[in-house]
């Protein structure tokens, strides 16, 4: 599978100017399951899926722009849709609307759009922060240690690259999502080096810390 991704990303690289400047949004799904048990991708979640011990997908974003071309259609091979499903859960109803919003503003057709998502998803859950996430769910978690963690993972001068998300239900602060600043080629670069090269997240809203919920 990460040839396949690998081979058509290499492709997608020729063909395309591509957005340099992104945010990369990932969900904890069991936090967002607890904030909202109703939502479809939550309720039909069974043992084994990749989401209840990952990050899952929410969007890979260009900086300052939404709503941009029509020139490439949204359009997802049945393979596609197979591996978008398994690592954006809500890939059924949300696909098309991060594609339209902020797909259309990437620079390359849909396929390529997400393969390149899918890729730094793969790579941010093959990092040591995946495995402080699991070790400590259902604790409170500050915000201070989190970018300790982050720091430790993806290089210490990178520890203040993010923002943190959550949500309250029934009294707890959930921690529900993490949205990456990254600058370059994503299509062509690494989690890491993407990171790298990026500014650290100023002037938005920080949550203090908050709970990684157990599914």
């Amino acid at each position: 599978m990460k040839k396949f991704l690998a081979l058509l990303m290499l492709v997608g690289s020729l063909l395309y100017a591509v957005s340099t400047e992104n945010i990369l949004a990932l969900s904890w799904e069991n936090s967002f399951c607890k904030v909202n048990p109703n939502d479809k991708a939550c309720r039909l979640r069974k043992p084994g899926d990749y989401s209840l011990s990952h990050f899952v997908l929410h969007g890979l974003w260009p900086k300052k722009k939404n709503y941009c071309s029509t020139k490439y259609k949204f359009h997802l091979s049945p393979l596609m849709w197979k591996v978008l499903k398994k690592y954006m859960p809500a890939a059924d109803y949300l696909a098309k609307h991060e594609w339209k919003k902020h797909g259309t503003c990437f620079g390359t057709d849909a396929e390529t759009y997400f393969l390149t998502a899918i890729k730094l998803t793969q790579q941010f859950n093959e990092s040591q922060f995946l495995s402080f996430v699991r070790m400590h769910m259902g604790q409170y978690v500050s915000l201070q240690r989190i970018r300790f963690v982050f720091g430790g993972a993806f290089g210490d001068k990178n520890r203040r690259k993010f923002q943190l998300v959550c949500k309250r239900k029934d009294g707890n602060l959930y921690i529900t999502e993490i949205r990456i600043n990254l600058k370059g080629n994503p299509v062509e670069l690494g989690l890491e080096e993407l990171i790298d090269k990026a500014e650290p997240m100023i002037g938005v809203k920080q949550c203090q810390g908050g709970i990684f919920a157990t599914p």
